[in-house]
């Protein structure tokens, strides 16, 4: 599996685009991927192999790994544009959206401007909110234990951190899902301190009547772990069905 990394330019602010089976765009559904939080496409390589062959992309929004790490602009309507250049760059009509975490509100904030474009959802363990980060956040998410074997420090820097979280609001997208009329596949994990409430999940069968919701009994937030196999088996099936 080969792998294409390009920088797209975001009016100055310089977004890493990870890009396997370029040959097979417009011949399938292709698969954006937008990561959690702190993630980026490194995170995902795994994955890809797994689903290959497929076209896959994961954008590594603002902040993030190889992306530019910007004093400011960390605004939901910041990240939808990240991902926006990175549409426009790759030249991408129609595609399977997928987002995991806090991911999942950056995703949905792009697929509700654009529902033509939109082809399938995969929503990874989050309701349709952007949440406010609070007071004291930094401090709280720095001391969590690293994620995927990667501590945060290697992750974000602490100014794109703390500009992060200064520059967040909550948004709530419950009702702007009702554009979206594309067959949706929802993963929620079980085990304590899951991201998605059975409330949250309610709101999701409301607004999203077409979705398919799949539960992992064995795993909390982190849906890929500890049977990434899993994952990949589900979203393959759902990919394939469309």
């Amino acid at each position: 599996m080969q792998l294409h990394e390009t920088m797209v330019n975001n009016q100055g602010v310089h977004i890493h685009v990870t890009e396997v089976h370029r040959d097979l765009k417009n011949k399938q559904a292709s698969l954006v991927i937008i990561p959690g939080l702190s993630e980026s496409g490194e995170d995902y390589i795994t994955m890809m192999e797994k689903l290959s062959p497929r076209h896959i992309v994961v954008v590594t929004l603002r902040g993030r790994g190889q992306s530019d790490s910007p004093a400011s602009g960390y605004t939901l309507a910041d990240h939808i544009s990240d991902i926006e250049a990175a549409i426009r760059h790759l030249e991408l009509e129609q595609f399977v959206l997928m987002g995991y975490s806090r991911g999942v509100s950056y995703q949905l904030g792009y697929a509700v401007q654009n529902p033509e474009r939109i082809q399938g959802l995969i929503i990874g363990d989050y309701p349709a909110v952007h949440t406010e980060l609070p007071t004291g956040w930094v401090d709280f998410f720095a001391s969590l234990p690293p994620w995927r074997g990667k501590k945060l420090s290697d992750r974000m820097k602490t100014s794109a951190l703390q500009a992060l979280q200064r520059e967040s609001s909550k948004a709530d997208m419950w009702n702007d899902l009702t554009r979206l009329t594309c067959p949706v596949l929802i993963i929620r994990g079980v085990k304590p301190h899951p991201g998605l409430s059975l409330e949250a999940v309610e709101q999701y069968k409301r607004v999203l009547p077409q979705a398919r919701i799949v539960a992992f009994e064995e795993h909390d937030h982190n849906l890929f772990e500890p049977d990434a196999d899993l994952f990949v088996r589900t979203a393959d099936s759902f990919l394939t069905s469309l």
